[in-house]
């Protein structure tokens, strides 16, 4: 009985632990679900209130999840933040999403998968109450001079924002 009590004690602290330690450098995090007929090439936008950064340089990342319907092994994405009407920074990013041999890159243990992807490092972000992040997909089929108006296979999608370590 007392070695089980031990075992329970121990069992709790380290998911205390564990739960205090996962993402405590973390100031925005924020997903939004993508229809799932797919992603459009329209900007999903993300408003950035109550972001207290005191002039602290800042990691930018995309967070995307995807499951198997994804077509591709790598992902194009427009990322733009804006202060109020003002651009601040925009980028043509890609990413891979598949390793060579086809498996999927990213975390999870189901048919979906989360990546968590560098877009800026060192950032002091304005102290402006009207930031916000842009993000649209610009992917399109080779050969093809138009792009992909819905994207298959991408779940959800999302940015985070911490603080420099």
């Amino acid at each position: 009985m007392v070695q089980r009590k031990k075992c329970s004690i121990l069992l709790l602290a380290l998911l205390f632990i564990g739960f205090n330690s996962c993402n405590q450098d973390q100031e925005y995090v924020k997903y939004q679900t993508v229809a799932k007929e797919g992603m459009h090439s329209k900007p999903y936008v993300f408003e950035l209130k109550d972001l207290s950064t005191d002039s602290i340089p800042q990691n930018l990342f995309v967070r995307l999840r995807n499951d198997n319907s994804y077509a591709f092994s790598n992902i194009f994405l427009i990322c733009t933040l804006k202060s109020g009407d003002q651009i601040v920074l925009q980028d043509t990013l890609e990413y891979a999403m598949a390793a060579p041999d086809g498996s999927w890159l990213g975390s999870g243990f189901t048919e979906a998968k989360e990546s968590k992807l560098w877009w800026k490092e060192a950032v002091v972000l304005p102290s402006d109450p009207q930031l916000t992040v842009e993000i649209s997909q610009a992917m399109r089929n080779n050969g093809e001079a138009l792009g992909v108006s819905l994207l298959k296979g991408i779940v959800s999608i999302g940015v985070s924002i911490e603080a420099q370590q």
